[in-house]
């Protein structure tokens, strides 16, 4: 009888293993997702008065430079391949960074700097090691955004089309960062991202005196909590 109960007990107890090691068994990254983020957006702007007409009194390369914090939220996708422990593929972001700010010189009231930022996007690839329901990963590629400059002088708040340099456009640079992200269940995940993106440079002349041209050159940090679903 003890042998026939220490028998039954051993069979229950590795069904109970068994059924333990499927439950904890190594999550599946693999496939289409969904998903919003949104956080933190901290940008600078640095302005080169190639003349020297304005910036610290007719000087030839002056510079000015000033940063910005703001918001950045919108929406994600993209795709999973999986390898063993090993996660990577495609993926785009689609957003708006609210940076806008204007500054005006300390020792010039009518000199001033601005920067507005606009639509944001970045299309990258992802590489990350996932220890189970964990993902940790590096990111790297295109950044995309919309920027306007405006450098040079300020008449009642409003920049002077003679002496202000000024332009908006979509820009083009490239961005690199790191995250993690961790399935909460089978279909739902959250993570915590930073981002780097540099715009390079671009240069600008005032509308009405084509004399008068800044190179301005635009950096944006981002850090973000997002929420993705999992197809």
């Amino acid at each position: 009888m003890l042998l026939t109960g220490s028998s039954s007990y051993a069979l229950a107890a590795d069904a109970i293993v068994d059924d333990v090691v499927i439950v904890e068994s190594n999550y599946d990254w693999s496939g289409v997702y969904l998903g919003v983020f949104g956080g933190w957006a901290h940008s600078r702007t640095k302005a080169t008065d190639i003349t020297g007409t304005d910036f610290d009194g007719n000087t030839p390369g002056a510079t000015r430079s000033m940063s910005d914090d703001g918001f950045v939220g919108g929406i994600t996708a993209g795709y999973n391949f999986q390898n063993g422990s090993w996660v990577f593929g495609p993926e785009v972001e689609l957003g708006w960074a609210s940076n806008d700010k204007l500054e005006f010189a300390p020792d010039d009231g009518d000199e001033g700097l601005s920067t507005e930022y606009g639509f944001y996007g970045a299309i990258t690839g992802r590489v990350g090691f996932a220890a189970n329901r964990t993902l940790f990963y590096a990111k790297g590629g295109l950044a995309l955004a919309q920027i306007e400059n405006i450098a040079g002088d300020y008449d009642s708040g409003e920049p002077d089309p003679d002496d202000a340099a000024a332009g908006d456009e979509l820009r083009a640079g490239w961005t690199i960062g790191a995250g993690v992200e961790h399935a909460i269940t089978d279909r739902w995940s959250i993570k915590g991202e930073y981002l780097y993106a540099d715009f390079g440079s671009k240069t600008y002349d005032t509308p009405e005196n084509t004399d008068e041209p800044f190179k301005f050159e635009d950096t944006l940090h981002t850090v973000k909590i997002g929420l993705n679903y999992q197809f």
